[in-house]
């Protein structure tokens, strides 16, 4: 028979499990998102009809997030972008006059053109800080569209396996729904992992993104 409890119990383990990853309470909450909706569109279709106002909701709720999570991405592009340009502006102008200031101290002399000095490490270190909730925000965001659309497609052949019947299809569908649901409960309340996880995640592309504009300030 079916044991229902036992599987939301494992299912509430495996949650916490993935809580425990970077950026878990995030992900948890953007699967339990696709999950419902490709759920509800299922049941809605399978229960009320295809052409009901069931079915006709669940698909507007589904395009809406899906429309949300591609508008945020290209904001986010855009922000990035914008971001990470001033930073490598600012640095590389700093750097410049810090390097003009060395060769008049130095009587004309060529400085060490791979020396950043310390004034031009802050302002770089300062640019970056500002940049990079937006950075990180672009990063995410394309994770969710990625999310967005492999579930579509899994969601697609999980749902309608004409291989089983269609009770079982409706079970498997209520079974991804009560999942989508654990998900987003766990993420709610693992939410301060998630913002530890953040922070890890933060100073480590903190760190790439200062050797990146720094190579490249090297190389100009």
């Amino acid at each position: 028979g079916r044991d229902v409890q036992g599987f939301e119990e494992q299912m509430r383990l495996e949650a916490h499990d993935l809580a425990n990853a970077q950026f878990g309470p995030e992900l948890l909450a953007a699967l339990g998102e696709i999950y419902q909706l490709r759920a509800g569109i299922y049941l809605a279709n399978e229960l009320h009809g295809r052409c009901s106002v069931a079915k006709r909701l669940a698909s507007a709720k589904h395009n809406l997030s899906m429309a949300r999570h591609n508008l945020n991405f290209a904001s986010s592009v855009a922000g990035s972008a914008f971001r990470v340009g001033k930073a490598y502006s600012a640095a590389t102008t700093a750097h410049a006059n810090a390097q003009k200031i060395r060769a008049s101290e130095a009587g004309g002399a060529e400085p060490e053109p791979d020396h950043m000095d310390e004034e031009s490490a802050k302002i770089l270190e300062s640019a970056i800080d500002e940049a990079l909730p937006t950075f990180l925000h672009t990063a995410w965001s394309y994770v969710v569209q990625d999310i967005d659309s492999t579930m579509k497609n899994v969601g697609r052949k999980f749902l309608q396996d004409k291989s089983v019947p269609w009770q079982i299809r409706v079970r498997r569908a209520q079974a991804l729904q009560r999942l989508g649901e654990i998900f987003a409960e766990t993420s709610q309340a693992e939410a301060s992992q998630g913002e530890r996880s953040r922070a890890v995640a933060a100073e480590e592309a903190k760190a790439r993104l200062q050797e990146a504009i720094a190579g490249a300030m090297k190389e100009k």
